[in-house]
């Protein structure tokens, strides 16, 4: 009788800690960041993004007035001044090729910036979600580029590299396969309770 109760209690045992390791296991696996989530992030990086353009338009056109002295003269008085007149002295001013890479390259830098620091954009911050590289490392520079070259393909053809998603959540989107990296959803508390 002792043998048989050293058996069951031993049973028990093992049966207690199978459902243990199970859920270690199925935790460690991150969670793939959900298409409206995604798209909430996208959204709030949008505006930032608008914003940092402007400026750094506004301050390219300063420069540009600066340095080629488009600014009309200041002779006369201010009585004198009509708004007729001041219309007709108003000239758009030709930006010139260079304020496209000037943009380009504010847009590249904002996502390399935050995708390789902290692996999050600020959307991304609010909406709980993060891009890491397949081995579970931040990404680099390359993978950047490819992302977001394919996922602006991906928008240019409606949408259709994140539509994926509404189908296979676990396979990734387009760029998420093409650049080995994954978006993943943060979770609020990473304890694994095992009681």
């Amino acid at each position: 009788q002792q043998m048989s109760k050293k058996n069951h209690i031993k049973r028990t045992d093992a049966s207690d800690q199978q459902p243990q390791k199970t859920l270690v296991k199925q935790s460690s696996e991150p969670e793939t960041a959900s298409l409206p989530r995604r798209l909430m992030a996208m959204l709030y990086d949008t505006f930032l993004l608008s914003a940092m353009l402007f400026c750094t338009a506004m301050v390219y056109f300063a420069i540009l007035v600066s340095v080629s002295g488009d600014l009309p003269p200041l002779t006369s008085s201010i009585e004198n001044i009509e708004t007729g007149d001041v219309v007709t002295q108003l000239e758009p001013i030709n930006p010139g090729w260079l304020i496209y890479p000037v943009f380009v390259s504010v847009y590249l830098g904002f996502f390399i910036y935050f995708w390789r620091a902290t692996g999050q954009t600020l959307g991304m911050q609010v909406w709980k979600i993060k891009l890491i590289s397949n081995d579970k490392k931040p990404i680099t520079i390359r993978q950047s580029l490819i992302r977001i070259a394919a996922a602006s393909f991906s928008l240019a053809i409606l949408g259709l590299g994140y539509l994926v998603l509404l189908v296979r959540k676990d396979r990734g989107t387009w760029h998420d396969r093409l650049s080995n990296s994954q978006v993943i959803r943060i979770q609020q508390d990473s304890t694994i309770n095992t009681k």
